[in-house]
């Protein structure tokens, strides 16, 4: 669970403040959004942690969905459709959520 809020509003910034399992006892996050083409700056909570799926995996998991499509009669993706990953992927946990909410909720 995280919490989270909008802290300040300007014409060119909206930024929020967020708190893992909503400890507002520790130092928040903040996720500064850029309206103008949705720049996300982030400072993360102290409570908040990086994760990591490496290019590697995800082609391993790539993998895996074509075979699963062979095995149920379908066609593989194509990379269009599903791109070979060059680059790992990094985030961070919360903050994530956090984002992932505020676009759902702004593109409503």
């Amino acid at each position: 669970m995280v919490t989270f809020f909008l802290n300040m509003k300007t014409a060119e910034f909206l930024e929020y403040k967020y708190y893992p399992e909503g400890h507002e006892d520790k130092k928040p996050g903040m996720i500064k959004i850029r309206i103008a083409d949705n720049f996300v700056d982030l400072d993360p909570a102290e409570e908040d942690f990086k994760c990591i799926t490496t290019a590697e995996e995800l082609n391993e998991m790539r993998d895996s969905i074509n075979r699963m499509r062979l095995e149920e009669g379908e066609k593989e993706l194509t990379e269009d459709e599903l791109p070979s990953a060059t680059e790992d992927e990094e985030w961070y946990y919360y903050a994530d959520h956090v984002i992932r909410r505020i676009f759902e909720d702004y593109n409503k």
